[in-house]
């Protein structure tokens, strides 16, 4: 069950809001749960179990580390509750995958084709646990009296498929108790729809397009077919992803709980470090405050000291994402981009408009570059693709073939490459400035948010929903 599926918009969600909302407050946090434990079961009774026994443990070891004053038992525990983390992400992460032979384990899950199915935000729960963990040891977490938060705060489902990694305060003190549940549901609903949107109407469709020029044979394809696909993946992975942010935030809004940013236009940045501020914003954080600054972060007496920081964490961040070669070339590669900007003070040194705004093309070309290493089944797919990038070559077919493409798909890759922007914003701050313009500007928000609902409702009905993209991860 996905959030993109008809099963959970217009069963699970209205089931669980009505009877979340009907019951009283001490309540709540009870029937929360019960439904994030009849999500898990709906996907994997298999795995549900492991979620749920990890969660149990996790927060056993969190509540004794939060009321033992001694710093050795406080430190053991901190150890082997991240211990037992990494643990059993190895486990159900990288072990399918170096060792196929372990598939016949009852351990782990296949589908019809024997392919190994990874337990639904494995990555995502190990990091949320490990943050819970450290900041109880920090005293930064101000736990609730009642277990029940630490088991929601582990297992909320609308957080733990990918993200984003909010910490526990985030999510249990993020929004003001007064405000009403009205309001809630409003403004979390509005936010959900529009990823929704965002997920269904732009990602998807990009992705079709994507999708045939990364499975085509790379060596025989044309400059124009290459470059389509490529705009066409960083657009669609864009739009996946912080449609999924959207939806995640919308849905913890809709149940009182707090919920952290997760995208800030990234495509709009001046520099690969910016980028990385920009996306995925609470993953960069995590691993500044849980990896990069307890290593030493930037105040080092010895400056090599920061560029190898820089290096564990670019390598840790390439494992996440997969154990592939491609993947560590994608991390080592902006590990390379992100030191040089450091090095070289960039883009700070640079002066005038024109050399800023040069310098910012040429950051999104390296992006475009980027997400094709990313993209690519392998390195060696990836280096043809880019080969294409960069040496220009014509075909009459793959060339007729893009310019279908674009026309069949106009609309969408123009509103696409629109909406990068923060365009809504500055429309609704000039809307703003009149009570008549703003609220001509409601009436018509409100008007595109229920057509664009509808018309993402029929693409779900025909089964164009792909899976989230950072699900498997």
């Amino acid at each position: 069950m996905t959030f993109t599926g008809l099963l959970f918009i217009f069963w699970f969600l209205p089931v669980s809001l009505v009877l979340y909302y009907i019951v009283n407050d001490k309540a709540r946090p009870y029937v929360l749960l019960s439904f994030c434990a009849l999500f898990y079961l709906m996907i994997s009774p298999r795995y549900f179990i492991v979620l749920a026994g990890l969660s149990f443990i996790i927060t056993l070891v969190g509540r004794f580390t939060a009321r033992n004053s001694n710093r050795k038992y406080r430190v053991t525990a901190l150890i082997g509750g991240i211990g037992l983390s990494l643990v059993v992400l190895a486990v159900y992460k990288y072990v399918p995958v170096l060792f196929p032979w372990c598939l016949e384990s009852k351990l782990f899950e296949t589908n019809g084709q024997n392919q190994y199915i990874s337990p639904i935000g494995i990555s995502f729960f190990t990091f949320k646990a490990i943050s819970y963990l450290a900041d109880i040891y920090s005293g930064k977490a101000k736990l609730k009296e009642e277990y029940v938060y630490d088991l929601l705060y582990l297992t909320f489902f609308a957080q733990l498929q990918a993200g984003p990694l909010a910490r526990y305060n985030d999510m249990m003190y993020g929004v003001e108790k007064n405000i009403k549940v009205g309001t809630n549901i409003k403004a979390g609903s509005c936010r959900f729809v529009v990823g929704f949107i965002k997920k269904m109407l732009l990602a998807d469709t990009l992705a079709l397009v994507a999708n045939e020029v990364y499975k085509a044979d790379p060596t025989g394809l044309s400059s124009s077919y290459v470059w389509l696909g490529s705009i066409c993946y960083s657009l669609q992975l864009y739009y996946d992803f912080s449609g999924y942010s959207d939806m995640a935030i919308g849905l913890t809004r809709m149940f009182g709980y707090g919920c952290p940013e997760n995208f800030k236009y990234p495509y709009t940045t001046n520099s690969i470090s910016d980028f990385w501020r920009r996306w995925h914003v609470t993953l960069g954080e995590w691993f500044r405050d849980y990896v990069y600054i307890p290593l030493g972060g930037s105040r080092n007496a010895y400056k090599y000291r920061v560029y190898v920081n820089l290096l564990i964490v670019w390598l840790l961040t390439s494992v996440w994402h997969g154990s592939q070669v491609h993947f560590v070339a994608w991390g080592l590669i902006y590990f390379v981009l992100i030191a040089c900007e450091k090095m070289f003070g960039v883009p700070k040194r640079i002066t005038g408009k024109s050399g800023r705004m040069v310098y910012r093309m040429i950051v999104l070309f390296v992006i475009n570059m980027q997400w094709v290493i990313f993209r690519a089944p392998s390195l060696k797919n990836a280096l043809f693709i880019l080969k294409r990038l960069f040496v220009f070559k014509a075909d009459t077919m793959y060339d007729a073939r893009t310019l279908f493409l674009i026309k069949d798909n106009a609309v969408f890759l123009i509103t696409a490459l629109i909406m990068c922007f923060p365009v809504a914003v500055w429309v609704e701050n000039k809307c703003k400035e009149n009570r008549i313009t703003n609220v001509i500007c409601q009436c018509a928000f409100a008007g595109m948010i229920i057509f664009g609902f509808v018309w993402a409702v029929s693409f779900a009905v025909c089964g164009q929903n792909n899976p989230f993209a950072y699900a498997n991860f």
